[in-house]
């Protein structure tokens, strides 16, 4: 476009003014940015249509997760203890061999248990049963009277207090990722975040309003971080479930993690499935799994005393 200005102003010189020349030159870089502007535009609309047309046919394609059965909402304080109780389940993903057989126990109210198990003996398959990832194909899982099989996974989901192997953390502020529902004061969330030694970090950024995209947190700094969301609603249920939490992070992290965790959760019962024995030592009970049976399960010093599979796993490698 200026190549053709410039080509007309040469052959008019004697019919345009200098002015008029300036003013034609100015629109056309202005046409020029309008036009690219348009085309970048057009180019993110297109894409956009196209990521709608995915997400369309993805939604169309797909079953609902939800069971016809799961409609119940328990009351707000549920779980109001903490009992779990699995009674002969099985559970199985697609027609593969089932990952659970036949799994019976009773955890009472406020119990710390460990489990463990080599790698693929069921630990995570128990997990994700309990949050209803995983379907039952037989027997039953009860917490504090409630069938859980009747419950609306959603409300199943957000009772449960979890903290897993990798952090997840939400695009957005500080605030957005310690409390999602928005329902925690920024007092609770500053104490919270002292009491895992982030607070300092975050300050020196932008406080609750740093955003983690900009400013992301280390690996372990991310997990001790999902430890300060998880005591913000210590108060709020009474099952925590800790999915090789402090697997990927240093000792010091580590120590510190399990001194939070026994202290902030005392009054629940806690799950803990372990990649490394030491961290469950101090349970209450520790269940050994092994291919999806539950082969042992007692204290620790008892599975000890018996030189079983739990003596086993202390005396190897998981």
């Amino acid at each position: 476009m200026v190549v053709i200005v410039m080509a007309l102003a040469t052959s008019l010189t004697k019919t345009t003014s200098g002015g008029r020349l300036g003013v034609s030159l100015s629109t056309v870089v202005a046409f020029n940015s309008s036009l690219s502007r348009l085309l970048q535009f057009w180019t993110s609309l297109e894409t956009s249509l196209g990521a709608i047309a995915r997400l369309k046919g993805f939604e169309e394609r797909t079953l609902p997760e939800s069971k016809p059965q799961e409609t119940f909402v328990p009351s707000e304080q549920w779980p109001n203890s903490g009992a779990i109780e699995f009674k002969d389940v099985f559970a199985s993903y697609g027609q593969n061999e089932p990952a659970l057989k036949g799994i019976s126990f009773r955890i009472e109210p406020g119990e710390k248990i460990g489990i463990c198990g080599r790698t693929g003996s069921g630990k995570s398959s128990l997990l994700s049963v309990l949050l209803r990832m995983l379907d039952i194909d037989s027997g039953s899982l009860i917490i504090d009277g409630q069938d859980l099989q009747l419950i609306r996974r959603e409300a199943i989901r957000s009772r449960l207090i979890t903290i897993p192997q990798d952090p997840f953390i939400l695009s957005g502020s500080v605030r957005l990722n310690a409390d999602p529902s928005g329902t925690t004061s920024d007092a609770s969330i500053i104490a919270a975040l002292k009491k895992v030694r982030l607070w300092e970090v975050l300050e020196s950024r932008d406080g609750l309003e740093t955003d983690m995209n900009v400013n992301p947190l280390s690996h372990g700094q991310q997990q001790i971080f999902c430890l300060a969301r998880a005591m913000l609603k210590a108060g709020k249920g009474k099952i925590l479930v800790l999915d090789e939490a402090t697997s990927n992070v240093d000792a010091d992290t580590d120590l510190l993690m399990q001194r939070l965790i026994r202290q902030e959760f005392k009054d629940c019962t806690v799950l803990t499935v372990a990649h490394r024995l030491d961290t469950i030592m101090d349970s209450d009970r520790v269940m050994v799994l092994d291919a999806g049976i539950l082969v042992e399960m007692g204290s620790p010093e008892q599975l000890l005393k018996q030189k079983g599979a739990f003596w086993g796993l202390r005396g190897g490698d998981m």
